[in-house]
């Protein structure tokens, strides 16, 4: 689209000649933007600009300035300026935080990161120590007492009797115990 042509529309329908205009260069504005925008920007953000462009356009367009060729080299320079700002703000701004005192005992009364570290590591340890323990015993305490199955249960799942389910894992508890003791680790 030409200056004359856009200025002529606007005489016509400035709204007609914004419709149309957007739906000529969108694409284009768009482009301009996103490879602006890309590394640093959302997709909102990147189409918060585009829309921006055109506010800008329709707002500084001077229709009364005698203008011939091709209106995209203005279009496209509002774009490049548009996305060059907000990726200079984007990219600049450091994000920080505040914190008050308040808030950080908050935080700290809330989650006990040292206690869930340990908890977490005391986990880790019982587990691989069930591990150790081999099959099937592993397997009996696992389905016992993460998952409290019964030995009624347990012995659709593995091929023993009930009885013979509860006599093994009483064992494989003692011998857990023993290697818990070793490590330190009271239950």
């Amino acid at each position: 689209m030409t200056h004359e042509e856009f200025r002529n529309k606007m005489k016509i329908s400035p709204q007609q000649a914004h419709r149309e205009l957007f739906e000529t260069y969108c694409n284009y504005v768009y482009t301009i933007v996103f490879n602006r925008l890309r590394s640093c920007g959302s997709r909102e953000d990147i189409e918060e600009c585009v829309c921006d462009v055109f506010a800008d356009v329709y707002c500084f367009y001077d229709t009364e300035k005698e203008i011939s060729g091709d209106i995209s080299g203005f279009i496209g320079t509002i774009a490049r300026r548009k996305a060059g700002l907000i990726y200079k703000k984007k990219c600049s701004v450091v994000d920080t935080v505040s914190i008050d005192d308040d808030l950080v005992q908050e935080l700290r009364s809330e989650h006990d990161i040292e206690s869930e570290a340990d908890a977490n590591e005391r986990r880790r340890i019982i587990l691989d120590m069930i591990a150790e323990l081999g099959e099937p015993d592993a397997t009996l305490i696992m389905q016992k007492y993460y998952y409290g199955r019964s030995a009624k249960e347990i012995a659709e799942i593995v091929p023993m009797t009930p009885e013979n389910i509860r006599v093994r894992s009483g064992r494989a508890v003692g011998k857990l115990k023993e290697m818990l003791e070793k490590a330190g680790i009271s239950l």
